[in-house]
């Protein structure tokens, strides 16, 4: 993912997994945003929504789980 900020939609449960590079995060019910590095991931509920600012460019893995 390049530097930028983005905001996805779920529809289903995710995980995703940060192998390189750095960002913030901010899920739809939280009021602050945390960052995310290196080895780090982060679960999404469904039928959600979250903002990323990514601070450096970000290779990630993203895994939906049907329950």
């Amino acid at each position: 993912m390049l530097p930028g900020q983005y905001q996805f939609k779920t529809e289903s449960r995710e995980f995703m997994e940060i192998i390189s590079g750095k960002l913030h995060l901010k899920l739809k019910n939280d009021d602050y945003w945390k960052l995310i590095s290196d080895s780090m991931g982060f679960i999404t509920p469904k039928n959600s929504s979250f903002k990323v600012n990514v601070l450096e460019l970000v290779n990630y893995t993203c895994s939906d789980f049907d329950n």
